[in-house]
């Protein structure tokens, strides 16, 4: 019994603490992106190193906690944003760069933007690794996946 109890416990407060949160500006993803905006999502489909959060940041603003089988979705004016996804827990923007990953996006007007945010494992911790996901795939995993908490008010 105590064991059951306490393995419920435990998923409870697995499935309460992991949520991704956003704290930019979500955006109606069932209408197309504005003609003078572009639109980009990061996605992390894998459960590899699901324990951990991946923050992410874009031109030094954070954009919010990325849990695993989850996605963020923002609108950006056309230019060039440097993405920056890392470990939450290893000494974010300290000397340690296993943790991190970057990626640039140079955004152009009407267009959407699908990055896959992976973690994988490092030779002291975990670390982030982006690339591009073809959008047909990338529309699975947004129609699967939880919209993320936002935490953004204007």
């Amino acid at each position: 019994m105590k064991k059951t109890l306490l393995l419920f416990i435990l998923i409870c407060s697995t499935y309460l603490y992991s949520q991704t949160s956003q704290y930019v500006e979500f955006p109606n993803i069932n209408s197309d992106v504005s003609p003078n905006k572009a639109r980009i999502y990061v996605i992390r489909p894998t459960g590899k190193l699901s324990h951990y959060y991946v923050t992410l940041s874009s031109n030094g603003n954070m954009i919010g906690r990325l849990d695993y089988k989850n996605y963020l979705c923002w609108d950006v004016d056309a230019g060039k944003y440097n993405l920056e996804g890392a470990f939450e827990g290893n000494k974010i923007r300290k000397d340690q760069t296993e943790n991190k990953d970057f990626f640039t996006v140079n955004a152009k007007e009407g267009k959407t933007y699908y990055i896959r945010l992976s973690p994988a494992y490092g030779l002291t911790t975990g670390k982030a690794s982006f690339d591009i996901i073809e959008p047909e795939k990338a529309q699975e995993y947004i129609k699967k996946f939880p919209k993320p908490k936002v935490k953004y008010v204007d």
